[in-house]
């Protein structure tokens, strides 16, 4: 799943389909106008257009899902949780001194 490219494409792809099928059309109409071949075109391009707003919209119904519970919890348990994860965030993060340590410990051949 790529939702950057998803939601890209279900903002575009109607305005790709209106241009591709009538550009066929005036071509059709050009060149064979008895014969009306730029309908199955407009067929192929009408379900592409289905599909990519569909994924998009899969991609914004999740977004707002995560949104959703991340309003909620922090209703629910407020700026207390907020700080309790920053503390631990802050004490998860290896420190300068133990990253350089441990670089100076290691052999010479697996350092480059």
């Amino acid at each position: 799943m790529k939702p950057i490219r998803d939601l890209s494409r279900a903002v575009t792809m109607p305005f790709t389909a209106l241009f591709v099928v009538g550009l066929c059309a005036v071509i059709n109409a050009m060149t064979s106008p008895g014969q009306w071949w730029f309908q199955w075109v407009a067929l192929g391009m009408g379900i592409a257009t289905i599909v990519a707003l569909a994924k998009g919209l899969r991609v914004a119904l999740a977004l707002g899902l995560v949104a959703f519970v991340g309003w909620w919890l922090y209703r629910r348990y407020g700026a207390a949780a907020r700080d309790t994860f920053a503390a631990w965030a802050a004490q998860s993060q290896p420190r300068a001194a133990d990253v350089l340590r441990r670089v100076m410990a290691m052999p010479a051949q697996t350092v480059r």
